[in-house]
């Protein structure tokens, strides 16, 4: 068996759909023979991966898999191994180093339960 990353795109779809569109892009690690399989096993589970539910205003939330965006044959899964990666061009650096900065503050100082 071998081991995939999966880019899996979904719409995301509130309620009747009256919002802005918006779609999520799921990397998901998928182990099978080889990446006909591994896509054939995403086709398959796609709607298990993330179930409906009801939001905040009892509306029902639905991801609606639209399809397959990549696939990378990678390295058994192990400590440190990479798994998604991707280059930022930032209109102000200030900006997403100040961004990136409190988002490091918050993962940081949370409380583990």
């Amino acid at each position: 068996m071998k081991w995939f990353a999966v880019n899996c795109i979904y719409q995301v779809i509130c309620g009747e759909g009256k919002h802005t569109p918006q779609f999520n892009e799921q990397t998901r690690l998928i182990q099978a023979t080889g990446r006909a399989a591994a896509l054939e096993k995403v086709r398959l589970n796609a709607a298990n991966f993330n179930p409906p539910f009801n939001n905040c205003k009892g509306e029902k939330v639905v991801w609606k898999f639209i399809g397959v965006g990549g696939i990378s044959e990678m390295e058994e899964p192990a400590d440190g191994v990479e798994v998604s990666s991707k280059i930022i061009e930032p209109e102000s650096v200030s900006q997403y180093l100040e961004k990136l900065e409190h988002r490091n503050k918050s993962l940081t100082n949370q409380k583990l339960f």
